[in-house]
């Protein structure tokens, strides 16, 4: 968990044990408790929860995997519930369908507990991002839905992406962006455009699918168009569908948009869906020149 995350969840907690009514007292409260942040009054040492985290935390940062896997098993042996200790581990076997398993019960695990808490109810369910309680059930679900692409277990994964915007509407995660490409893919055009037109979002991430869609249609005016926008965006796509470059030869965790490290992700994580339109790379050669 991360620290900001940490801070949060011991806020929520604080507030939830005063339970105070009025819009002025819990901005009061929240001030209080800042300061008493700022001021190192507030430790997160004494629950096993939080010492569980932190090293989790050391262990995203460990020398090498031998001492990453100790460090997270130690965690769980501290706090056996801790959710992104149980995924960390679970990501790092290498066998992508142990993997799987692993991930699933990690997720059964975490619905389990968040069902008790009365987490899955109606209030809940479309805002999950904004409860700190929920993500890491929300974490541990992504890296099924990348398992089960790395997998070519497409239709799977469209049922990830659909219940995962479910829970979460605003998309925190980012899921629209691989369910656009996988749409796109399997040919459900009429998802495809509904999922451009509700977030109405002019992104690399979602402009490059939209062009591969109309391509595939047949309707080449409008995959220009797509493509005009996708230019002046990032014009650095262009490039590389040009060239077919887009390696990533590391993870990049920023990037800035119309970037380069933007265009290398945009590329790479939907090389599938280029690749399976052969031709589209000579259309963008002949008509974006």
């Amino acid at each position: 968990m991360k620290e900001t995350e940490k801070i949060l969840k011991e806020l929520e907690k604080h507030l939830d044990e005063l339970n105070l009514e009025s819009e002025e007292e819990i901005n009061a409260e929240i001030q209080k408790f800042i300061e008493k942040l700022d001021n190192e009054e507030i430790d997160f040492e004494d629950t096993p929860k939080f010492q569980s985290d932190d090293l989790l935390e050391e262990a995203y940062e460990a020398e090498n995997e031998k001492e990453a896997k100790k460090l997270a098993k130690k965690a769980l042996e501290i706090y056996p519930d801790n959710i992104d200790a149980q995924t960390f581990l679970a990501n790092m076997e290498e066998n992508p369908v142990n993997r799987l398993k692993k991930l699933e019960l990690t997720i059964e695990n975490a619905r389990k507990n968040l069902e008790k808490k009365g987490l899955f109810d109606e209030e809940s369910i479309g805002v999950f991002w904004g409860i700190i309680e929920t993500r890491p059930y929300m974490r541990a679900r992504n890296f099924k839905l990348e398992t089960l692409l790395f997998l070519g277990r497409y239709k799977e994964a469209i049922k990830e992406c659909e219940e995962l915007l479910e829970l979460c509407e605003s998309d925190n995660l980012g899921i629209r962006y691989k369910l656009i490409g996988l749409y796109c893919f399997l040919e459900e055009f009429d998802k495809c455009e509904k999922l451009f037109k509700k977030y109405n979002e002019g992104s690399s991430f979602m402009l490059l699918p939209m062009a591969i869609m109309y391509y595939k249609k047949g309707d080449y005016k409008k995959t220009k168009k797509m493509l005009e926008r996708l230019d002046e965006v990032n014009p650095y796509i262009i490039d590389y569908i040009e060239n077919g470059k887009g390696d990533l030869g590391e993870i990049i965790d920023y990037y800035s948009p119309g970037s380069k490290e933007e265009a290398e992700i945009v590329y790479f994580d939907l090389f599938y869906l280029v690749a399976s339109v052969p031709s589209f790379h000579e259309f963008v050669v002949k008509e974006m020149k």
